[in-house]
């Protein structure tokens, strides 16, 4: 009995999942759909020579455009993408210019107290070998 409470509602969504399925399956068409056919290309009254096309050329622009023109929707969300991309990164180039310049003024003093670490690290040194030196002849004498 305690089996049975504890598996219960699993079975009643696994139930529930399982009618809405079946649903969904009768009230879809089981036939694929064709697209019309293209009654442009047969329609030879339109152009001024049978059997041959009109070259035109248009240009990059021009092409890309009218594609993205013809996807409506997802050309719109496409040219959407495009301005927010290209925004993002004049942001971020001009972020970058901005953080090299501070690693470049960082860097510089960074140089600078090294030198100063450098020279002291030098005169410690010195000071030790003197110490040494002067250990050594207070011992021998």
């Amino acid at each position: 009995m305690k089996l049975i409470k504890r598996f219960l509602p699993g079975i009643l969504i696994f139930i529930a999942i399982a009618l809405l399925v079946g649903v969904l399956f009768v009230s879809l068409p089981h036939h694929p759909r064709a697209e019309p056919p293209n009654f442009d290309q047969y329609n030879y009254r339109n152009s001024p020579h049978p059997g041959q096309q009109e070259n035109k050329k248009e240009d990059l622009v021009t092409q890309t455009v009218n594609i993205i023109l013809a996807q409506g929707f997802s050309g719109a969300i496409i040219v959407v993408l495009f301005g927010y991309i290209w925004r993002e990164g004049k942001n971020n180039r001009a972020t970058h210019q901005e953080n090299f310049n501070k690693f470049v003024t960082i860097s510089g003093e960074c140089s600078g107290h090294m030198a100063s670490v450098s020279a002291r690290l030098e005169n410690i040194e010195r000071e030790i070998e003197q110490s040494k030196q002067l250990q050594m002849m207070e011992r021998r004498g």
